[in-house]
């Protein structure tokens, strides 16, 4: 129930060299290696909780959603748009506050946005719709500098459309425009992974479709609640965070693919690539989406799980690898290549992660260091194939520049940082950070 992927824009070298010196601006709220972009303000005229991740989108302007605040408290879409000149504010814009009911979604939760063609944007809520199960929204930028942006809705989860219902990843777009998410429900009721194909002319419906109802445990995975990655020979990767055959119950979650059909309208077929095993050896519970690295290496966190000290009831969670088989039939092969310990290195990683130049990972954990409000992490490859994965903290939150982020961050240009808080920040309603690693 957890995060989603992210889709990266952008921003030129004139955004970093804003950033670095804006990393430094009293004025912007910092701390050393951190600079506060903005701190949220709620109801009625900003947003507060940003739980989602960002999306960067031309000329570096950052584009999310908020859980609550806004006109009717229900959430919002914004914008945050890089200052004209070095050390100058960032210039936030509520572009939609959701207002639920039959007509808009509402609470968007844990998804941000896509931005796709022309700038427009994509997301879905958790609420909202005539069956208040949810909906698909995009957003369209004015025609003109300052205008309003027009919301349509898409698409409405729940009856009598469907048996699908409260969508809770942001969604990521194929070919020809083609929007992919996971949401609860399905033939089973242990989740779905839906398409939305735009109309064939201007106007008409978009079309969802089903295109895999999960079974659950043993045979399969449940709860695909974080992003889906789509690599660029079409196929579809994510989690799941229950299902799988290596625990007992429910089980402890996966990692599956979806390839597409071989010919237009046929089925996709989905693969379960790892089952996870839990504790003592595993992590367990992955509610978050991968990232693709080298190699067709897939890269991830588990919330809880691992050999943490401080976390024995359920572990502090993982960061692990998944690299594909090597021969046509063989097991792709899981390691795990940190385990949080729950002291100054973190604990619980609710976001995953983002793969950065050499191979580096990056993400946060929403608990623990040296405060225990989270840190930003990276993970440095070994030096030689089989050694271990160096971590380190390159931000502990403290609470006046943030708290408690719960979502992945997102790499820039000169592999700058971006994220978000849900608390902290100047009026405690949640922060949009960027950090120089």
């Amino acid at each position: 129930m957890r995060t989603i992927d992210k889709t990266l824009g952008n921003g030129g070298a004139l955004l970093t060299a804003l950033l670095i010196l804006t990393s430094q601006s009293p004025a912007q709220n910092s701390s050393p290696g951190l600079a506060t972009l903005y701190s949220f303000k709620g109801s009625p005229n900003d947003g507060r909780d940003p739980i989602a991740g960002i999306a960067i989108g031309s000329g570096g302007v950052l584009y999310s959603t908020t859980f609550f605040g806004g006109a009717s408290g229900l959430g919002t879409v914004f914008s945050l748009t890089p200052p004209a000149s070095p050390g100058a504010p960032w210039t936030e814009s509520v572009l939609h506050s959701f207002a639920g009911g039959a007509g808009d979604g509402a609470q968007p939760d844990y998804t941000g946005v896509a931005v796709g063609s022309g700038g427009v944007l994509y997301g879905l809520t958790y609420l909202g719709g005539p069956s208040n199960t949810g909906t698909v929204f995009s957003l369209t930028p004015p025609a003109s500098p300052g205008g309003a942006w027009n919301e349509n809705l898409l698409y409405s989860f729940g009856a009598p459309n469907s048996s699908q219902y409260f969508p809770e990843s942001t969604p990521v777009i194929g070919s020809g425009g083609v929007l992919y998410g996971t949401a609860q429900g399905g033939t089973a009721n242990k989740g779905v992974v839906f398409s939305l194909t735009p109309p064939s002319s201007p106007g008409g419906p978009w079309i969802e479709a089903v295109i895999y109802s999960f079974l659950g445990a043993p045979s399969d995975g449940a709860g695909p609640y974080g992003g889906l990655v789509i690599a660029s020979d079409g196929v579809i990767y994510g989690t799941t965070e229950s299902g799988g055959s290596r625990c007992a119950g429910d089980g402890c979650g996966t990692v599956f693919s979806l390839a597409p059909p071989a010919s237009p309208g046929g089925p996709w077929t989905e693969t379960v690539l790892y089952n996870f095993a839990g504790l003592p050896v595993d992590g367990y519970a992955p509610t978050v989406g991968v990232a693709i690295g080298n190699g067709g290496v897939l890269y991830g966190t588990t919330n809880v799980g691992g050999t943490g000290p401080s976390c024995v009831n359920y572990g502090c969670g993982t960061v692990f690898s998944l690299s594909p088989l090597a021969a046509p039939g063989g097991a792709w092969t899981e390691t795990v290549i940190h385990n949080f310990t729950g002291g100054s290195d973190g604990g619980y990683p609710w976001g995953g992660v983002a793969v950065g130049t050499g191979g580096v990972l990056y993400g946060t954990t929403q608990s623990f260091g040296a405060s225990n409000l989270g840190v930003v992490f990276s993970l440095t490859p070994p030096a030689s194939p089989g050694g271990a994965w160096t971590e380190n903290v390159l931000y502990s939150f403290t609470g006046p520049h943030g708290n408690r982020p719960e979502a992945s961050v997102v790499i820039g240009p000169g592999d700058l940082l971006y994220g978000t808080t849900e608390g902290g920040g100047s009026s405690h309603k949640g922060t949009v950070f960027a950090l120089k690693p």
